[in-house]
């Protein structure tokens, strides 16, 4: 098959890019991935102050009809090409236009110098600005400090209006400090990306949208989730990412020094690339806190992959945060890596490690959500695929029992993985996509309108499945037990899926309703000591146009002991 797996790099929308390579190329790209940096100057002619004024080009039209996966080459890697870990979901079918504003754009800027422009490379020089009082910082994650707006500096600039699936949309350049630690100490890297509304919109949930490894911000993942959500949505680029003088971070990126960077905790934990992308991601909630639109009481944080690690560290950390949705990121890495293909392993090769490098343990013990999510109040919705090679159930399931309270959900989507179900699938490629489209942005929509901006169709949050499996030879009873969902939305499916070879194809069933929102059916499906089975409940509003989707899934049953099978980095098998 001459199909590679896709880019992932969750951004927030309705649909999922592809490019086409060969399989084998996946352990090529993983080494792009962790590359350096090439130096570039950020004195060129070409890259205007951060305080001129631009007036933003249109966005990609986006004219596939809903629901279809369409070609994006927008997620590169550290060197600008192509990775494999970039799913890019682009919320947009309408083809946008946009046009200048009238006024004056809409600038706001703290003590802006011509010093600031963009274009700086990260890997090159990693400090232009003055270092201030890193002696203050305290503990790990110091949210006084994360938290100054002062300290922070953050520019909305460049105000631009652009239409985005029926909407339209202010779009801002933004930057803002944040820190990195290089051999133990903290230094200020300035922050890029960009920043949508809802036009003139005022009072406004806050949203940052947190990117994968190897990607980097792009005016359609702020645009895209802004039009999804009808919500200040900021994407930011990770330290020492970007692709443009806009979007372009100063700071080490995941590949300096071979990927070393990622696992670089042993002089300071922070000196961690997830560190750091954790840190830019709450500065963003405090620019965004501290705008005079949003409202900061109603701050959340989303991201696939990295993303999903980075939204995940804080809502542990930062109780600004209402409400999360990780998508294809979890924590309990040192329960992913019991399989010895694994994709960390990969990642850990690279940099010269393994897991039992003290770069690694110190890694979990310092940074891995799952021991610091006990603390958190985030109302949080995990959205995971079910083979996915970075993150599979055992790790999903640590890490969502680590959350505490009653008002976490999970929604799983079955033979979703992180890029390889297009090569090595048990369904065609676009069932699967179609069916992750449907529970990254319906979730999204659902979990943030619910509890950030109480929509009265999402008013009621359903309660997971209760489920009871009962063997009977080679056959399997299931029982579920499903909310009906109130006044506003419906069940429209309530499917069982099931594995018997280690969580690496699932197949599914639907359940026929029995009445007081029970749903049954016998199922051929033999119970066996590696089975591992989840029910998935698809709901929809009741509007008669347009009705918006979305799925809640019973956690999955998982055996004492068991390890899945995760699809090699090599060729997807």
């Amino acid at each position: 098959m001459e199909r590679d797996p896709p880019k992932h790099d969750m951004q927030g929308s309705t649909e999922l890019v592809y490019s086409d390579m060969k399989p084998s190329s996946l352990l090529k790209l993983l080494a792009v991935l962790l590359a350096l940096h090439g130096c570039t100057s950020s004195d060129s002619p070409d890259s205007p102050p951060i305080s001129e004024t631009i007036t933003a080009t249109p966005d990609t039209a986006d004219t596939a009809p809903a629901d279809i996966v369409t070609p994006d080459t927008a997620a590169t890697g550290d060197n600008g090409r192509p990775l494999t870990d970039a799913v890019e979901y682009d919320v947009g079918h309408a083809t946008d236009t946009s046009r200048p504003i009238p006024e004056d754009p809409d600038v706001i800027v703290a003590d802006a110098t011509p010093d600031d422009a963009p274009g700086h490379d990260a890997d090159c020089a990693i400090d232009t600005t003055e270092p201030g009082d890193e002696d203050e910082w305290t503990g790990l994650f110091d949210m006084a400090r994360i938290s100054d707006p002062e300290a922070a500096d953050c520019r909305f600039e460049a105000r631009s209006t652009v239409l985005k699936n029926g909407v339209w949309l202010d779009l801002f350049e933004i930057s803002y400090l944040s820190y990195e630690s290089v051999m133990g100490v903290l230094v200020p890297i300035r922050i890029r990306g960009y920043a949508a509304r809802p036009r003139d919109g005022s009072d406004l949930p806050g949203i940052v949208q947190s990117h994968g490894l190897g990607g980097m911000a792009e005016e359609s993942h702020a645009t895209g989730t802004a039009s999804l959500l009808e919500m200040f949505v900021l994407a930011y680029t990770g330290p020492g990412g970007g692709d443009k003088p806009a979007n372009t971070s100063e700071g080490l990126g995941a590949g300096h020094a071979g990927g070393y960077r990622l696992f670089d905790t042993l002089v300071d934990p922070r000196g961690s690339w997830f560190w750091a992308h954790a840190v830019a991601a709450m500065r963003g909630l405090t620019c965004l806190a501290a705008h005079p639109d949003v409202d900061p009481e109603r701050l959340g944080m989303t991201g696939f992959s990295a993303g999903g690690v980075t939204t995940l560290i804080s809502s542990a950390v930062d109780e600004r945060i209402k409400a999360g949705v990780p998508v294809s990121g979890t924590g309990a890495w040192d329960e992913a890596v019991k399989s010895p293909l694994a994709w960390q392993h990969a990642l850990l090769d690279q940099a010269g490690l393994t897991t039992a490098s003290a770069e690694w343990t110190t890694l979990i013990e310092h940074l891995d959500s799952r021991s610091l999510l006990p603390a958190s109040s985030t109302k949080l919705l995990m959205i995971n695929g079910t083979g996915d090679e970075f993150f599979p159930l055992t790790a999903h399931m640590a890490t969502f029992d680590a959350i505490p309270g009653d008002d976490k959900r999970t929604s799983l989507v079955a033979n979703f993985d992180h890029g390889c179900y297009s090569v090595s699938g048990f369904e065609d490629t676009e069932t699967i996509e179609k069916r992750a489209n449907l529970r990254v942005t319906g979730g999204q929509r659902m979990w943030f309108r619910h509890w950030l901006s109480h929509d009265p169709d999402f008013t009621h949050l359903p309660h997971a499945p209760v489920v009871e499996w009962t063997p009977n030879g080679p056959l399997l009873t299931v029982v579920a037990q499903v909310d009906g969902g109130g006044s506003r939305i419906e069940v429209e499916e309530v499917r069982a899926w099931g594995s018997n070879d280690d969580a690496y194809l699932f197949i599914g069933d639907k359940l026929d309703h029995q009445g007081d929102g029970v749903y049954m059916k016998v199922v051929p499906f033999q119970m066996q000591a590696n089975s591992v089975m989840f029910v998935d409940v698809q709901y929809k509003t009741k509007s008669l146009l347009a009705p918006k989707r979305f799925s809640i899934s019973s956690p999955p049953v998982l055996p004492d002991g068991f390890q899945p099978r995760v699809r090699s980095i090599e060729n997807c098998l």
